[in-house]
């Protein structure tokens, strides 16, 4: 491979035999990956000076080589500057809560030690990535006051500014601000490119392509694609997974469910040993529970508590409640989201009460309770609003349409045309604005049994045909059945109708 600036960038603060050292493995690699792995053989099998044994522990934890990380930390267990990189980091949510403390206590130590401004201001990034608790903004910004200080103070170490600007995209998005998280998520990207450091600019375009799934879903598919391409270059398994994993959240958002259920099973087939994201589970149940398919989404979800041991995670009790819900399993889902709410107490996070919000609506919607499931789902859509994540708007719009249609209470009658509620209406033009393609189709079915309980079943009919011309992507699959099955069935009741008059 070329020579590339992740690694490069150390040069200004090595020895000339880590160098060349460094040199000749880029020379004989075919990728990053590769570069990698030949790295940490090259630390393992022989004595080598520590500023490369220090590369090599920082280039395995970004690999995600998890057998190879271990290996170099039991041979440098006295380097207390290498030790903070044996915390493996394959989900926030869990490795947070995992190693928090201990990655902290090894940082401090490491900082100590060192003696040298480089190593120091990376350990300051590290901890960026493991900062506590959960979604705290302040506790993600002190570690990044503290390396923009040593780079300020020595322009060298301005190298390792593009990952300050995507820690500082993600805080500023948490904060509600889209346009300038956008906007420094794109310099990131640009300095990271000046660099030519592939992992850096992977970080700043991850972030973006997440931002702009609750932004404009199909920017958000061409930044993942352009992500694809990168991870492909790199050849880094963990990387080529987490695109396809937050792909698949653009997808979902798109309402193209079967493209995120598949882009999910491609990321079971690529992880080999490498261990999967908790997100993993949680994405399939949710992706199925939207479906409205209970016995999936309930197995999902039940092999991500049996591999995680995530107890406590109260977006997999809340999913847990929903899936149960739609099996109609009521108390079960009721304990499963008294947990959720006791957890999201804990946590003081508005966006996980919108979720509590949306799956008790359906709780309510399956025991007949059609106005409080109303009142229940309409504040889920409040908090949505607030925190838009694409996903969470269209979850609550088809939910809001559901309990409309079964709140009205219309009596049929054929000489008068009924039209659509305010909160299908809602979702339809939700669809439409936003270039949600599944969604639209979604509301079309939803629309069509409006009409047919009105008796419109022209209409019905009508609205599904139109639907089938919205899109045949693979990623509509089973919306595409569901509705053809539809115009069947609405078909036979127009020609029983006609017979009988």
């Amino acid at each position: 491979m070329e020579p590339l600036g992740t690694i490069t960038k150390y040069y200004p603060f090595i020895d000339e035999e880590t160098k060349s050292i460094l040199d000749s493995l880029m020379d004989e690699s075919s990728s990053y990956y590769d570069f990698v792995q030949r790295l940490s053989d090259m630390v393992l099998k022989n004595e080598v000076p520590v500023n490369l044994a220090y590369i090599a522990a920082v280039q395995t934890w970004w690999g995600k080589t998890e057998k190879t990380m271990k290996l170099i930390q039991e041979k440098f267990k006295d380097v207390p500057w290498i030790k903070p990189w044996a915390y493996y980091l394959g989900s926030m949510v869990r490795d947070q809560a995992l190693y928090h403390d201990a990655v902290v206590e090894a940082i401090e130590k490491g900082v100590d030690s060192s003696g040298k401004d480089w190593i120091e201001t990376e350990l300051h990034l590290l901890h960026a990535f493991f900062h506590w608790p959960m979604g705290d903004i302040t506790s993600l910004f002190e570690p990044l006051e503290k390396a923009k200080s040593l780079i300020d103070a020595n322009p060298l170490l301005n190298c390792f500014e593009p990952l300050i600007h995507a820690f500082e995209g993600i805080a500023k998005a948490r904060e509600g601000d889209i346009k300038d998280s956008l906007d420094v998520l794109r310099r990131g990207k640009e300095l990271a490119e000046v660099h030519d450091d592939s992992l850096y600019k992977y970080m700043n375009m991850l972030q973006e392509g997440n931002i702009l799934t609750f932004v404009n879903v199909q920017d958000a598919l061409s930044k993942h694609e352009e992500l694809y391409e990168l991870v492909q270059d790199l050849e880094v398994p963990y990387y080529v997974c987490e695109v396809l994993n937050d792909s698949s959240i653009a997808y979902e958002a798109a309402g193209e469910f079967d493209m995120s259920i598949s882009c999910q099973h491609e990321v079971l087939k690529t992880l080999g040993e490498i261990r999967p994201s908790d997100t993993l589970w949680m994405l399939i149940s949710r992706t199925y529970a939207t479906l409205a398919d209970g016995h999936q989404a309930l197995e999902w979800i039940n092999r991500g508590f049996e591999y995680s041991g995530l107890s406590e995670s109260p977006t997999m009790h809340n999913l847990k409640a929903w899936a149960l819900a739609l099996l109609n399993r009521i108390d079960e889902a009721e304990q499963s989201l008294d947990t959720a709410h006791s957890l999201i107490i804990k946590f003081g996070a508005e966006r996980l009460l919108g979720d509590y919000y949306h799956v008790s609506g359906v709780v309510e919607l399956r025991r007949g309770d059609f106005l409080a499931a109303l009142d229940l789902i309409e504040k889920a859509w409040n908090i949505a609003e607030r925190n838009p994540r694409g996903t969470n708007q269209n979850r609550a719009l088809l939910e809001l349409a559901r309990a409309e249609i079964l709140i009205d209470k219309q009596s049929i009658d054929i000489s008068k045309v009924v039209v659509p509620g305010k909160w299908l209406s809602k979702l339809e033009k939700f669809a439409v604005e936003r270039e949600l393609p599944g969604i639209r189709m979604y509301a079309a079915l939803l629309k069509s049994e409006f009409y047919q309980k009105h008796g419109q079943l022209k209409d019905a009919h009508a609205t599904l045909l139109d639907a089938l011309n919205i899109t045949d992507s693979r990623g509509v699959t089973t919306l595409r059945k569901r509705i053809s099955d539809r115009i069947d069935e609405i078909s036979r009741l127009i020609v029983d109708e006609e017979l009988v008059s």
